[in-house]
C-alpha cells in the first residue's frame, strides 16, 4: 500500500514537472538541486523558492532546509555538504535557466523570491551520489546541466530518503600533466647526463 502510494506520489510531481502547469507558482514547489560536476570536484545550488512554496514561512525557514536538506555519499561514507565544505547563501528572483521545470512563455519571466544556498567541494571521488535524509520532509528536482544544446538534460525526482543516480567527476586535468612529466622524467635526466658527460669529454680534450 505504502509503495502504491509513493508511486502515485512520484507520477503526479513529475506530471506536474513536465505538463504545462496552471500556474507558474506550481513548478516552484520543490527544492530545485544543480549538479554540476567539475575536473577534481562538484558544485551544488539549491534553491527554494520561498514566496511561491507553502512549505516555507519565510527566508529563514528556507535557509534551515537548503541547509540540511542534501547529503552527499562517496565511496562507503555519507556526509553532510556543510561537514565538507562551507555553504553560502544569496537571494535571486529568476529561476535557473538550465532547470528542466515548465515555463509560461506568455507571461515572460515572472520575478520570485528565491533563496540559493551555493556550495562547491574539491574531492578525489570518481562518482558521487546524493541523497536526501528520509526527515527532509521535502521533494526534490535534481539536474546536471547539459554541455551542448543537443543533448538531454539529466534529471530525477527525490523523495525523502532518495538516493540521485550516480554522478561521474571528470579527472583533474593537472594529475594527466603529471602522469605525462613522471613518464618523460627519466628521458630528460638520461638527455641531461649524457650532455654534461659530452660536455665534460670535450674540455678534457683541450
Amino acid at each position: 500500500m505504502i509503495a502504491s502510494l509513493r508511486a502515485l506520489l512520484v507520477v503526479v510531481a513529475c506530471g506536474a514537472v513536465l505538463a504545462p502547469p496552471p500556474a507558474p507558482a506550481h513548478s516552484t514547489e520543490f527544492i530545485l538541486a544543480k549538479v554540476t560536476p567539475r575536473p577534481g570536484g562538484v558544485t551544488v545550488e539549491l534553491t527554494a523558492d520561498y514566496g511561491g512554496n507553502p512549505m516555507f514561512a519565510n527566508e529563514a525557514e528556507a535557509g534551515a532546509v537548503l541547509g540540511k536538506v542534501l547529503r552527499v555519499h562517496t565511496g562507503g561514507t555519507m556526509s553532510d555538504l556543510t561537514a565538507l565544505a562551507p555553504m553560502r547563501f544569496e537571494k535571486r528572483t529568476q529561476l535557473d535557466p538550465t532547470a528542466p521545470i515548465p515555463r509560461d512563455s506568455s507571461t515572460g519571466p515572472e520575478p520570485h523570491q528565491l533563496l540559493c544556498a551555493l556550495w562547491a567541494w574539491d574531492c578525489a571521488a570518481e562518482k558521487v551520489v546524493f541523497e536526501m535524509p528520509a526527515d527532509a520532509g521535502q521533494s526534490m528536482i535534481l539536474w546536471t546541466p547539459v554541455e551542448s544544446s543537443g543533448k538531454k538534460t539529466r534529471w530525477a525526482f527525490l523523495l525523502p530518503g532518495d538516493v540521485s543516480p550516480e554522478i561521474p567527476i571528470p579527472e583533474r586535468t593537472l594529475r594527466v600533466g603529471l602522469i605525462a612529466s613522471v613518464c618523460c622524467l627519466p628521458s630528460l635526466v638520461l638527455g641531461g647526463v649524457w650532455v654534461f658527460a659530452r660536455g665534460s669529454r670535450l674540455i678534457s680534450i683541450r
